[in-house]
């Protein structure tokens, strides 16, 4: 009897540790963490909707629910504009916003704003990708904090109110809601650029402070651009590069093993998810705007010799300012044109 229930007993324990077995490894026994992402699309625009929330999601199932991402849109958790210092102050563990609202910040970075310099998302992105793996320079730019991925978002395109774009002469002296980063391109093409961060470009349009905007399409759906817009003018300005990135401290926390999925993951999703995601709004902006009948003009590549000539002075400014600092403008420079030309025969096709 007492043999039989010592046999029992060891089974019994053997069948306990089977079941506990699993649970007993590093990344079940973590604690789980719960990290605050701020941006400032709203909820519904594809690179929340599209990007950032599918690999949020992604995140929490490859890591077993130890880390878990919560997305504040909209502005909700940090401003446009404080979005990287927000992170660095520990305010949002993640963010996901523009370099070009801080300029001289990011002076290598830049490089990306460059007036048509990036004449695709899916180009601009992996140009900054390669850029950042190749300079210590650029890599230092975000030495506050832990870098997740880097995007450039579609060319800027001109949305008017009262006056079509169809030559560069009809840009004179025109005032433009933008972003900061296509200053230059818009002051070389004659234009006065009144800049400010995405979300407050409609109400600007709207009140008549500017005469237009220019935006890339994606945005332009997002932020409903075409219900104050009526004209349309594909010049491809150049796109703005953006971040996602992560609190050096939050980073800590995590376990070398989830940061390892974490890495792996964002590296196979980015950027093209927020490629992919932006050049479908895109198509939604351009479907909804020509069921309103509004004019859109594209531009022969012959046309465009023209507007890209325009930008090549800013090119050499750039240069100039960035070697004034002890910094490698013109390698960087270089670098990217071989860059773009690389990608732009792979997603240019």
């Amino acid at each position: 009897m007492k043999k039989s229930f010592v046999i029992a007993s060891i089974l019994g324990l053997f069948f306990v540790l089977a079941i506990l077995g699993p649970l007993s490894t590093p990344q079940a026994l973590a604690k789980s963490i719960e990290l605050s992402l701020g941006t400032h699309p709203p909820p519904k625009a594809s690179p929340v909707r599209g990007a950032l929330l599918p690999w949020t999601k992604e995140v929490e199932k490859q890591t077993n629910g130890q880390v878990k991402i919560k997305i504040y849109p909209s502005q909700t958790l940090v401003k446009m504009r404080d979005a990287y210092d927000g992170v660095i102050r520990g305010i949002a563990d993640i963010s996901w916003g523009s370099f070009s609202l801080t300029p001289g910040r990011f002076p290598l970075i830049s490089v990306m704003e460059l007036p048509f310099l990036s004449p695709n998302t899916f180009v601009g992105a992996h140009t900054l990708h390669d850029l950042f793996k190749k300079f210590p320079e650029i890599r230092a730019e975000l030495k506050d904090v832990h870098m997740l991925d880097l995007w450039v978002t579609l060319p800027y395109e001109i949305h008017t109110v009262k006056k079509p774009v169809r030559t560069m002469a009809d840009l004179k002296g025109m005032k433009l809601a933008t972003q900061p980063g296509a200053r230059a391109a818009l002051e070389a093409l004659g234009a006065i650029p009144v800049t400010m961060g995405a979300p407050k470009i409609y109400q600007a349009v709207e009140k008549g402070i500017a005469d237009g905007a220019v935006l890339a399409w994606g945005a332009f759906n997002a932020y409903k651009l075409y219900e104050v817009t009526k004209y349309h003018a594909n010049a491809h300005l150049g796109g703005l590069p953006y971040f996602l990135v992560i609190n050096k401290n939050s980073w800590a926390k995590l376990s070398k093993e989830n940061q390892t999925v974490i890495t792996k993951l964002t590296q196979k999703m980015w950027p093209d998810i927020v490629c992919g995601a932006v050049s479908k709004e895109m198509e939604i902006g351009i479907k909804k705007t020509k069921a309103k009948k509004n004019e859109i003009v594209d531009f022969s590549p012959e046309e465009l010799k023209d507007w890209i000539a325009t930008g090549k002075p800013e090119w050499n400014k750039w240069v100039k300012k960035m070697e004034s600092k002890g910094l490698p403008g013109q390698a960087v420079l270089d670098e990217a044109v071989k860059l773009v030309e690389k990608y732009s025969k792979i997603y240019m096709k």
